[in-house]
């Protein structure tokens, strides 16, 4: 049992929200235990032993409600101080990435070394207070300056890779998209998207495709791929298999009873769709977020299974096109509380080393909206996970980026500020260049052209009147930026 004390105002705290609290045990791997907050502690009972630490959403002056993370500790009789462990999490964190970008001695970035160690003697003056309310203020002083220090490295560590990597042309040609839901798609919008952006995602839900078992509804989707064919805006098909509760079709509950008949009817879909549409698609998702959500409670097995075969069947039937293996939720903490998914990474291994024929990664990177699972986290665990799936030797796509605009789901967290139009600008200026800055990211793309579609109603760059945000212009911003170094 680990336990954790928590004050608040120099006392003991009186209550403390648990929103998307777990452990994580070796490898970061979230572990399942039963977490409580009683008489001022939080109290984690792990239903396995060793060391591991305590995630949870916190609000930090100035850097927004975003989810953080202790360093690995293990049992003892007495309680750990939260607001140290918070504050040294983030130091290790700081400590890790430094030693991974070779940022201990870079001349320009002596500032930023400063702001570290300031953190880091406040640190110590909190392990050496004499009282553990006087240690959690200089605790919560560590942490803030800490975080602030670790999201300015980020973007420091951007500064320097991007005009690099667009000085030695390694820029790829096509690297900003942005979703574009069919069945909202507008006539006007075309030369919008066109002018921000160089591709577009297409979602290829099948729930829509198919509501009724056996009748197709492609209106929605041939009528949007002829007007960007017209704009020859390469495409990129999205959530071609999907076991996310709203992209299933209804009927497919009953089929799903009998695991061959779900296969059947997967490879049946597959070859339609992909066959159907494999000249108009440049690139396809041929599985998104089978780890997360297993609807129909498939073994592990199965899982691996239909990931192969989703990949098999395009390249039989698009030869051509890319392959990308679609990754959601990326921290994995749905495993937490459901044993029967997979860890992101444990599946991204596994389609490593099971020889699934795939091209590229797809990571969906979106926070802040109605669901619930979409923990905000700040730059550097950002700019982190990718580095983490960079190392797999694959390229990566940052696909479904996006925050949103209003609209402020408080179990999920805000970044800096309530969400608003320029705190999203914001986050997309920063959160883009971080990720093009990385030499194994092929491309970024934004969640949603306009407001009103789901799963984030306020993540579009265009509001339900037709007029445009602060974030359109920050797209249209960089894409200069990027054709003036690769004209």
């Amino acid at each position: 049992m680990l336990r954790f004390k928590v004050f608040e105002n120099g006392a003991p705290a009186k209550s403390i929200s648990l929103d998307g609290a777990h452990l994580l045990g070796a490898d970061r791997v979230p572990v399942r235990a039963e977490i409580r907050f009683e008489k001022g502690e939080i109290i984690c009972d792990a239903r396995s032993r060793g060391a591991a630490a305590l995630a949870l959403m916190w609000s930090v002056q100035g850097i927004g409600r975003i989810l953080l993370e202790t360093p690995r500790v293990l049992e003892r009789p007495e309680p750990y101080h939260l607001h140290l462990e918070l504050a040294r999490g983030q130091l290790m964190r700081i400590s890790q990435k430094r030693e991974d970008w070779g940022f201990y001695d870079h001349p320009a970035g002596q500032h930023l070394y400063d702001e570290i160690d300031k953190a880091r003697d406040l640190l110590v003056a909190a392990l050496e207070a004499p009282d553990v309310a006087g240690a959690a203020m200089l605790a919560d002083q560590s942490l803030t300056l800490g975080l602030k220090a670790g999201e300015s490295l980020s973007a420091y560590h951007a500064t320097i890779n991007l005009p690099a990597r667009m000085a030695d042309n390694s820029m790829p040609a096509a690297p900003l998209g942005c979703r574009v839901d069919p069945s909202h798609y507008s006539d006007a919008s075309v030369q919008l998207i066109a002018d921000a952006f160089q591709f577009v995602e297409l979602p290829f839900t099948w729930a829509t495709l198919q509501p009724v078992e056996g009748k197709y509804e492609t209106a929605h989707l041939e009528r949007a791929l002829q007007h960007l064919k017209a704009r020859r805006m390469p495409i990129r098909a999205c959530s071609l298999l999907s076991f996310e509760p709203w992209e299933t079709p209804t009927w497919l509950a009953k089929t799903a009873r009998d695991y061959d008949r779900l296969r059947d009817a997967i490879m049946k879909h597959l070859r339609t769709i992909v066959r159907s549409f494999s000249g108009h698609v440049q690139s396809w998702e041929v599985c998104v977020g089978l780890h997360a959500y297993n609807t129909y409670k498939l073994t592990f097995e199965q899982l691996v299974e239909l990931t192969r075969m989703s990949a098999i069947l395009t390249r039989q039937a698009a030869p051509k096109s890319e392959v990308l293996l679609g990754i959601v939720l990326p921290w994995g903490e749905y495993y937490a509380t459901d044993p029967q998914t997979i860890p992101p990474t444990l599946y991204a291994e596994m389609a490593l080393q099971s020889g699934v024929n795939f091209d590229a990664f797809n990571i969906q990177l979106q926070f802040g909206g109605q669901n619930c699972a979409q923990y905000v986290r700040d730059l550097l665990q950002l700019s982190s996970i990718l580095d983490r799936f960079g190392n797999y030797g694959k390229a990566v796509h940052v696909s479904c980026m996006g925050v949103p605009s209003n609209g402020m789901t408080p179990m999920s967290g805000y970044w800096h500020d309530e969400w608003n139009e320029h705190v999203q600008a914001a986050w997309l200026r920063d959160m883009a260049r971080i990720a093009l800055s990385k030499p194994f990211v092929a491309s970024v793309s934004w969640q949603a052209f306009a407001d009103g579609v789901a799963p984030s109603p306020w993540g579009g760059l265009q509001k339900k009147d037709g007029s445009l945000k602060k974030s359109y212009d920050e797209v249209i911003s960089l894409q200069k930026e990027l054709v003036a170094a690769n004209p």
